[in-house]
């Protein structure tokens, strides 16, 4: 991911590593384990689509599909990559949204195991986050703050795409911001099921 410069492998590379995290979850043959995979996938979902939407409504808008190409874009099309910039912070599990709520799911299970592959787990997931934290944000980074030199005249012909683009982007940032905040119920549900099923 830290190496690709095409926008969607870039996410998709991501969405890679964040199945590691639930498989990892699952390996550790728990009740807690399998809840916070199932979490994790849900909330993972969220964040992603968030990301792939805001991705797809760049190239529709803009023909520009590599990282290099987002300079000086956050200005002329603010919504879009305020809502990437929230997908972002949520991959990267900053609190107060759905991504910290499941990788702090998969920690807790994960010390709660009397085991140093799962103890080994947990410093992965930190490196991993450290690393989404510099491949998600260098999007961000260089579509809000291109540098004192940048022409925008480079970028003057492009804007927000319309509402129909828009709506379903802000959905899915609200669901990221919501179940952030919110999750304690939708938690206990997916608990009940993994202790439901492997008991």
């Amino acid at each position: 991911a830290l190496k690709e410069t095409h926008i969607k492998r870039r996410l998709a590379w991501s969405t890679v590593g964040n199945l590691a995290y639930i498989m990892f979850s699952i390996s550790i043959m728990t009740p807690l384990g399998l809840a916070g995979a199932l979490s994790h996938m849900l909330f993972h979902a969220v964040m992603k689509i968030c990301s792939f939407f805001c991705a797809g409504s760049v190239i529709y808008v803009t023909g520009k599909e590599y990282i290099n190409e987002l300079d000086g874009l956050g200005r002329k099309m603010p919504r879009i990559f305020f809502m990437l910039a929230v997908a972002s912070f949520g991959l990267m599990g900053v609190p107060g949204l759905c991504g910290f709520i499941s990788k702090w799911e998969i920690v807790k299970a994960s010390i709660e195991t009397p085991n140093a592959l799962s103890v080994t787990g947990v410093a992965a997931l930190l490196i991993s986050s450290l690393l989404t934290t510099v491949y998600m944000m260098t999007m961000a980074v260089r579509a809000f703050f291109p540098g004192k030199d940048f022409d925008y005249s480079t970028v003057s012909k492009y804007k927000d795409p319309g509402w129909m683009m828009i709506v379903p982007l802000a959905i899915f940032t609200v669901l990221i911001i919501y179940f952030g905040v919110n999750s304690g119920w939708l938690i206990r549900t997916l608990e009940q099921i993994a202790y439901a099923a492997v008991g």
